[in-house]
């Protein structure tokens, strides 16, 4: 066994690191919770652009009023509660808010929602927060949900409510019976990568995870990694857990994913190979070393498989999804 492992690092959000850790760490995956993980991490709108559907910047003109759909997952779970926060601004680049007083929301499964809140009293949260509408998909595959009512407090007439969408891919979550399951082992679990393309000097890697033994058995969270040379040296590897997502994957809580024998799993991994700081001065090979072959650790297991995947992160960070049922890319 090798003396020494990748180095883990805390989330990041939009592919951009929050916080480095230090010190060196197992490739092994974070150990998973006694019960099944509940709904997806919730994000209230802010000022800032979300994936899921952009909210105005400061500064600009004020135009004709602007209706955004925030979802708070993504890629939620089926049985997971999202919210779905519909708000109102004064125009695309203005960064005033106008209190929405009612809205309805189409969900994309068959379903709608509505919301409405008092215009005046003393206890009411900024016009910022929005009306929230939750609802728990049952269905797997893409959904769209739509804002198709509103109405503000203090204007009359409709908004234009084309673009107040947001596009959510629902995965299916573990049937109850698969909590007796053994968590799979690295023997049990058939590895593979496949380059998934490139955009703003950040490359996609898909690393599918097929049960190639006769046993039922399941995964929870994120896998540990480690770089390898062509001749299985190891190289300096930072695995960075992409809890908020990445600019080529979106976020995803980890849950449970039961694999069935022939079924398949797989997580997402990006890297940038674009030297930065300090590496923008080293030949290119140093700064981006590349890597043959990754040695890959399943959540909670301490051996390892060793995978063919030719690569170079630059300074040897890889952002990594936790394991997710099928082989589909998540896209942002």
């Amino acid at each position: 066994m090798r003396g020494w492992r990748a180095i883990l690092t805390g989330a990041v959000i939009g592919g951009t690191l929050a916080g480095c850790g230090s010190g060196l760490h197992s490739t092994s995956g974070a150990a998973s919770p006694a019960t099944t993980s509940g709904a997806g991490a919730t994000n209230r709108p802010s000022g800032s652009a979300q994936r899921s559907g952009s909210a105005p910047a400061a500064g600009g003109s004020a135009g004709s009023a602007v209706v955004y759909l925030q979802s708070s997952a993504p890629v939620p779970f089926t049985g997971d509660v999202v919210k779905l926060t519909v708000q109102e601004a004064a125009g695309a680049g203005a960064p005033r808010w106008i209190r929405v007083a009612s809205a309805t929301v189409r969900l994309g499964d068959g379903h709608t929602a509505s919301a409405s809140e008092p215009c005046t009293g003393t206890s009411l949260p900024s016009p910022e927060a929005g009306l929230v509408v939750q609802h728990a998909y049952q269905q797997t595959g893409a959904v769209t949900a739509q804002v198709t009512a509103l109405t503000t407090c203090g204007k009359q007439g409709q908004p234009d409510l084309t673009g107040a969408a947001a596009t959510m891919r629902v995965l299916p979550s573990a049937p109850a019976a698969s909590a007796s399951w053994p968590r799979c082992g690295t023997s049990q679990i058939q590895v593979t990568a496949t380059g998934t393309g490139a955009g703003l000097g950040h490359i996609g890697v898909l690393f599918t995870l097929r049960n190639a033994s006769s046993m039922n058995c399941r995964l929870y969270g994120y896998p540990g990694l480690l770089l390898l040379d062509a001749r299985g040296q190891a190289l300096p590897t930072t695995v960075v857990r992409a809890a908020s997502g990445a600019y080529l994957f979106a976020a995803v809580v980890p849950h449970w994913v039961a694999l069935q024998p022939g079924a398949v799993g797989s997580f997402d991994l990006q890297y940038g190979d674009n030297p930065v700081g300090a590496q923008a001065s080293q030949p290119y090979a140093t700064a981006c070393p590349t890597a043959s072959q990754v040695e890959v650790t399943l959540p909670d297991a301490f051996d390892h498989a060793v995978v063919p995947a030719d690569m170079a992160p630059c300074g040897g960070q890889v952002l990594v999804s936790p394991v997710v049922p099928g082989s589909q890319w998540l896209e942002p």
